[in-house]
C-alpha cells in the first residue's frame, strides 16, 4: 500500500494559490488513495488518475476531491477504476468543465460514486460510469449549461440531475440535460427549470423507472422538451411539465410498462398549447402495459399509442382546443 500524504500536500497548497493559469496533475496506485485539489482564478486544469485504465494495477476505497472556486474557462477531470471509489468536483464560474469517469476494466468495477456540482453560466458536466451499483448526482446553477449522464450494463445505477436557471427559474436559460442507462433496476430523475430547458433518459433492461420534471406551480419552463425511451419488462416513466409550451414524449417497448404525463399550461404566458405522445408495445403475453394523461390548459394534443391486447389507456383533457387519440393494438 502506497501512502500520498506529502503528495496531496503538495497538491493542496499549489492548488489553493490566488492564480491564473494553475495545472495539477495526480496519478495515484494502491488503496485507500485520497487526493484533494483546490484552485483559484482562470484557465486551471486539475486532473485526476487512480489505478489507471490499462487493468495493470488495482485499488479499492479511492477518493478525489476537486474545488474550483472565482473563475472561468477551467476543466476538472477524475478517472478511477476498481471498487468504492468516490469522486467529488466543485466549480463557481463561467465556461467551466467538469468529467468524471468511474470504470471500466471489464467485467465490473462496483461500489462508485460521482457527485458534480457547478454554479454559472455555459457550463459542462459529464459522469460516465461503467459497471454496477454506481451513483451519479449532477447540480447547475445558471444558463446554458450542459449534463450528461451515461451508465452501462449494470445493475442498481441511480442518475439524479438537477438544473436552475440563475434568475429564479427564467432569465435566458437554456438547459440540456441527458441520462443514458443500459443495465437493470437503474432510476433516473431529472429536474428542470427555466426557458427552453430539453431533458431526455434512455434506458434499457428490467424495472427501469425515470422521473422527470421541468418547472413548478409557481415557476414554470417555457418552450421545454422532455422524453423518456424504456426497452424492457416493467418499466416506469412519469414527466410533469409546468405552464407553456411544453412537448413530452414516452416510448417504451415490452409488456408491463406504465407511461403518466401531467401538462399544465394554466399559467404564465399561456400561449398556443403543449403536446403530449405515449407509444407503447407490449409483447405477446404478461401484464398490460398502462398510459395516462392529464393536460390543463390552451390547445393541448394528447396521443396514445398501444400495441397488442390487455392494455389499458386513461386520458384527461381540460381547456379549450385540445385533441385527443388513442390507438390500441396500433399500426
Amino acid at each position: 500500500m502506497k501512502k500520498l500524504t506529502f503528495f496531496v500536500a503538495a497538491l493542496v497548497i499549489a492548488g489553493a494559490a490566488q492564480a491564473q493559469h494553475n495545472s495539477q496533475t495526480s496519478t495515484s496506485y494502491g488503496n485507500s488513495n485520497s487526493v484533494t485539489v483546490t484552485q483559484t482564478g482562470s484557465f486551471s486544469s486539475a486532473a485526476v488518475r487512480q489505478n489507471g485504465f490499462d487493468g495493470s494495477d488495482t485499488g479499492n476505497g479511492n477518493k478525489a476531491t476537486q474545488t474550483q472556486s472565482n473563475g472561468s474557462n477551467n476543466t476538472a477531470s477524475i478517472d478511477q477504476i476498481k471498487s468504492s471509489n468516490t469522486a467529488t468536483q466543485t466549480q463557481n464560474g463561467s465556461y467551466n468543465k467538469a468529467t468524471a469517469r468511474q470504470g471500466d476494466n471489464i467485467p465490473q468495477d462496483g461500489s462508485n460514486l460521482s457527485t458534480q456540482t457547478q454554479m454559472g453560466n455555459n457550463n459542462t458536466a459529464t459522469v460516465n460510469q461503467l459497471s454496477e451499483q454506481n451513483t451519479a448526482t449532477q447540480t447547475q446553477t445558471g444558463n446554458y449549461n450542459t449534463a450528461d449522464i451515461l451508465q452501462s450494463s449494470s445493475y442498481g445505477n441511480v442518475a439524479t440531475q438537477t438544473q436552475r436557471a440563475s434568475s429564479g427559474g427564467f432569465g435566458g436559460s437554456y438547459n440540456k440535460a441527458s441520462i443514458t442507462q443500459l443495465g437493470v433496476t437503474n432510476n433516473a430523475v431529472q429536474d428542470q427549470m427555466g426557458e427552453g430547458n430539453t431533458v431526455s433518459a434512455y434506458q434499457t433492461g428490467i424495472s427501469n423507472r425515470s422521473t422527470q420534471l421541468q418547472g413548478t406551480n409557481s415557476s414554470g419552463s417555457v418552450q421545454s422538451t422532455a422524453s423518456v425511451s424504456q426497452s424492457g419488462n416493467n418499466n416506469t416513466a412519469t414527466q410533469t411539465q409546468r405552464y407553456d409550451y411544453h412537448n413530452a414524449k414516452i416510448e417504451q417497448v415490452n409488456n408491463g410498462s406504465v407511461a403518466i404525463q401531467e401538462q399544465d399550461g394554466g399559467g404564465n404566458y399561456l400561449a398556443p398549447g403543449n403536446t403530449a405522445y405515449i407509444r407503447q408495445d407490449a409483447g405477446l403475453t404478461g401484464d398490460a402495459d398502462y398510459a395516462r394523461q392529464r393536460q390543463t390548459g390552451l390547445g393541448n394534443d394528447a396521443k396514445t399509442y398501444q400495441g397488442l391486447a390487455g392494455n389499458t389507456s386513461d386520458v384527461l383533457q381540460m381547456g379549450n382546443s385540445n385533441v385527443s387519440l388513442v390507438k390500441q393494438n396500433h399500426q
